[in-house]
């Protein structure tokens, strides 16, 4: 979490208590990723740069990519990094899957995996965020509605491409929605957008906890059970969320 100052971030391990400070990021953000020691944020949606930086550095790092893509998300899984981007051409959605390496030229480069997301699933979803259940990928895909409804993609790696899904291996993910207004080109005004998270996957050994669901938060401040079995959606009202 940020300080009161924002001249720093502050980060507390809800397990073991220990505490570790940061500069505060210089550009806007509005997610953080964390693995191992390197830290990461960015803007979904509309950025092409990433603020990185290790712990016990003094400043953070800025890279940018110089092709027409958008980053729509990023991962970490089993020590790689990896991005949805999309193409910049809203006529022509073309959304793919890349390996991320960020260069000592503060530069973003990416390896493509396979091929795009098919345009039937690309049009269909508002928006996506990549999420991951026992060490697989997965894809979250947000169709709209009230309560929403999720398609699930899984990345077949030896395919190279992207399988719609029903099934979490009986186990449940956790989203996180946020709301994000900010300055993130320069020359541009205010950007405004929402969208979800990939928060935490819980394993199929707890029981008591429904299997094959995804839990999410929406602007409203409840929790929603989304089941994707029969796509029914139970809702709880999360009281004391500040």
């Amino acid at each position: 979490m940020a300080s009161p100052s924002h001249h720093e971030l502050s980060f507390v391990h809800l397990l073991t208590g220990e505490r570790f400070h940061l500069p505060h990021p210089p550009a806007a953000f509005c997610h953080l990723l964390l693995s191992g020691d390197l830290v990461l944020a960015f803007v979904p949606t509309v950025s092409r740069a990433v603020q990185y930086c290790h712990l016990g550095d003094v400043e953070w790092c800025m890279a940018s990519r110089t092709e027409s893509y958008v980053l729509e998300d990023l991962i970490f899984l089993k020590g790689n990094l990896y991005a949805l981007v999309r193409s910049e051409d809203v006529g022509d959605l073309c959304y793919r899957l890349a390996v991320v390496n960020l260069s000592d030229k503060n530069s973003v480069e990416f390896t493509f995996l396979g091929d795009h997301l098919e345009s039937q699933a690309a049009h269909g979803c508002l928006y996506f965020c990549l999420a991951q259940c026992i060490d697989e990928l997965l894809l979250i895909g947000a169709v709209g509605g009230c309560p929403e409804e999720f398609h699930v993609f899984q990345w077949q790696s030896l395919e190279g491409k992207w399988k719609r899904t029903t099934s979490l291996s009986d186990c449940t993910l956790f989203l996180t929605y946020f709301y994000f207004v900010g300055r993130v080109v320069p020359t541009k005004g205010m950007t405004c957008f929402s969208g979800y998270f990939f928060a935490s996957c819980l394993g199929p050994d707890h029981p008591g906890v429904p299997r094959d669901c995804i839990y999410f938060t929406d602007a409203k401040r409840k929790w929603i059970e989304y089941s994707l079995a029969d796509g029914s959606c139970e809702e709880f009202v999360a009281e004391n969320l500040e």
